[in-house]
C-alpha cells in the first residue's frame, strides 16, 4: 500500500472537522425556531455518473452527503458544506468538502482521496422541488495505486467536473 495513503482516516476526520468550522457558524446563526430544510435526490454528473443525494439546509448553508457510481464497479462517497446565496428561487452556492472513491478490479483495488470545491446554481422550481448544476474544482490529495510499486504523487491540477441534481426538500 502507498506510504502517503496507509490512514485515509486521518485524512477523512481532518475533512470533516474543516467541514464543520465552516458550516457551525451558520448553523449557529439561526437559533431560534427554523429547524431546517431536508432534501434527497438523485444526481448526474459530479462525482458520479448517477448518485443518491441528501441534504440539510438551515438558513443560507447546508451538508451534503452524495453515494454514486460511475460505471457500476465503484463507490463514491462525498461530503461538502456549501453557503448559498440570495432568498430568492435561483441561488447560487459554493462549497467545501471532500470526495472518496473506491474501484474494485479482478487485478485487486485501488482509491483516491480528493478535495472538492462545488460551485452551484440552484433552482426551487415549485414547492420543496429543486433542480440543479454545479461545477466542482477537484484536486487529489491521496491515491492508492493498482501496482504497490507505482508511487507517483497525485495530480497537483484542478480538475472541473459538471453536474446536474434532482431534489426534493421538507422541513422535518
Amino acid at each position: 500500500m502507498n506510504p502517503r495513503f496507509q490512514h485515509p482516516s486521518r485524512f477523512l476526520v481532518i475533512g470533516l472537522v474543516a467541514l464543520l468550522g465552516f458550516l457551525v457558524p451558520g448553523l449557529a446563526e439561526g437559533q431560534g425556531t427554523d429547524r431546517g430544510e431536508l432534501r434527497v435526490g438523485v444526481s448526474l454528473g459530479g462525482t458520479g455518473l448517477v448518485g443518491l443525494v441528501t441534504e440539510y439546509r438551515r438558513d443560507n448553508w447546508g451538508a451534503e452527503l452524495t453515494l454514486g457510481t460511475i460505471s457500476f464497479r465503484e463507490v463514491a462517497v462525498s461530503v461538502a458544506g456549501k453557503r448559498y446565496f440570495s432568498g430568492g428561487d435561483l441561488q447560487p452556492a459554493v462549497g467545501l468538502g471532500l470526495w472518496s472513491l473506491t474501484a474494485w478490479t479482478e487485478d485487486g483495488s485501488g482509491s483516491i482521496l480528493i478535495l472538492r470545491a462545488p460551485i452551484a446554481v440552484d433552482w426551487n422550481v415549485a414547492g420543496g422541488h429543486t433542480v440543479g448544476i454545479e461545477v466542482a474544482l477537484n484536486r487529489a490529495l491521496a491515491v492508492n495505486r493498482l501496482d504497490p510499486e507505482d508511487d507517483t504523487p497525485p495530480n497537483p491540477s484542478l480538475i472541473p467536473i459538471p453536474g446536474a441534481y434532482y431534489r426534493f426538500g421538507w422541513r422535518p
